[in-house]
């Protein structure tokens, strides 16, 4: 049997495309309805996140695409996020929520925490995300 391509999405990194993010998830929901709501709310913000700071902060000014593919495992859920846009400077396992008053900086703490697995790389002119969320439905 061939592997799960999962259901994929490219679009232009704007605010619109948010929208776009949140049809596809609800596109993986009405193909996988066995997945549970805390599995569901999880990983929907996480994605939801990544997907806002590559539409807010990943061009520096320059219209690009970006793409995501979600599958759906018997075990957890995956999304893979790519896009040519800027190289991101962060250091994962240094993030942290921040203050109660501050007015951004809490979407990757977001997302670390509805998620088991986040990690980042730069491959020549893409950066790459990728997350895992071990399903607890199961």
């Amino acid at each position: 049997m061939a592997a799960d391509p999962g259901i994929s999405l490219t679009a232009l990194a704007d605010p619109a495309s948010l929208d776009q993010v949140h049809t596809l998830l609800e596109a993986v929901w009405g193909a996988h309805e066995d997945v549970g709501p805390t599995d569901r709310t999880s990983f929907a913000i996480a994605v939801s996140e990544i997907a806002g700071n590559i539409v807010e902060h990943g061009g520096g000014g320059q219209a690009h695409d970006f793409s995501v593919r979600i599958r759906v495992r018997p075990q957890q859920l995956e999304a893979e996020f790519e896009d040519p846009g800027q190289r991101v400077d962060v250091d994962l396992a240094a993030v942290q929520m921040p203050d109660a008053l501050a007015e951004s900086g809490r979407g990757l703490a977001l997302a670390l925490r509805c998620v088991d697995h986040l990690e980042y790389r730069r491959d020549g002119e893409l950066n790459h995300w990728r997350m895992i969320r071990r399903r607890t439905d199961v």
